[in-house]
């Protein structure tokens, strides 16, 4: 597997993001024991109330912040995908935090749940992933996949975001429990996107570090001119997923997990596909 993380040692101090769920595609759990978030929550979290940085939703007839995906009314998207062919996916995102993703299947008439999805995941056409402009030009790229028994499930295969982001965010956010004796705790000049000495991270519950990683300077060499940053200008990917053969015809919900590298979240999204022989 391809570690796209840090160059330091893996399991030094100075490895700031060894707990996150990219160093383990797919392991981290969704939700928790009262939550099935398979499909994510609105806003990112359960509560009602917005919360720091970018933890924001407006309200619609539809939805409000902490509603669980899995509880959204079907849509008819008239997307159907030919078993045994290929799909084209494109996806954008607004704070890049590393790491990767994968695009699975749940049939509608199986619960709805992670490990539904974890059943049915899609490869890549590998030679095929590309950045979109703005102006919807493709721009094709060579992507890093990385599969075998490090990523869940075993055998399947992730794709590694191919634009490295900077300025993750804060230099250093203390948890809700943190105090001036925790270790390696946050000083009040690091809570906004300034530079300083690499260094160990609280690695306390609720804490937000990125103390090696936090300035302009791109994790890897961006794929092309302004294809780097949290927000990626604009930007979007490009894949072509492959449709196993062996699926029956009918509708299915399509999964997308993106597993963060530089921070402790895993992002999910849902839609509502229809296979065909």
């Amino acid at each position: 597997m391809v570690d796209l993380s840090l160059s330091l040692q893996a399991g030094s101090p100075e490895d700031i993001y060894e707990h996150n769920p990219w160093r383990f595609p797919g392991s981290a759990p969704v939700g928790d024991f009262k939550h099935n978030a398979a499909c994510g929550y609105a806003g990112g979290t359960p509560g009602r109330a917005a919360v720091s940085e970018e933890g924001i939703y407006t309200k619609t007839k539809f939805a409000q912040h902490g509603d669980l995906g899995i509880h959204l009314e079907p849509l008819d998207t008239n997307t159907t995908w030919k078993i045994g062919g290929e799909a084209e996916v494109t996806w954008q995102m607004k704070n890049n935090h590393g790491g990767g993703y994968q695009y699975r299947l749940c049939p509608v008439e199986d619960e709805l749940t992670e490990e539904c999805f974890q059943k049915h995941p899609l490869d890549f056409n590998q030679d095929k992933q590309a950045i979109v402009f703005p102006n919807g030009t493709l721009f094709p790229v060579k992507g890093v996949f990385v599969s075998g028994d490090l990523v869940k499930p075993a055998g399947s295969t992730w794709a590694a975001i191919p634009m490295p982001p900077t300025w993750l965010g804060p230099r250093c956010l203390p948890g809700p429990n943190d105090t001036a004796s925790t270790p390696n705790a946050c000083e009040a000049w690091e809570a906004s996107n300034v530079a300083g000495v690499c260094k160990p991270c609280p690695m306390t519950p609720g804490s937000d570090c990125s103390r090696c990683d936090d300035n302009n300077n791109p994790s890897f060499p961006p794929p092309c001119p302004d294809c780097q940053g949290v927000d990626t200008n604009g930007n979007a990917v490009y894949d072509v997923i492959k449709i196993p053969a062996t699926y029956k015809p009918g509708k299915y919900i399509l999964g997308w997990r993106y597993d963060c590298e530089a921070t402790a979240q895993i992002w999910s999204n849902c839609a509502d596909i229809t296979l065909e022989a």
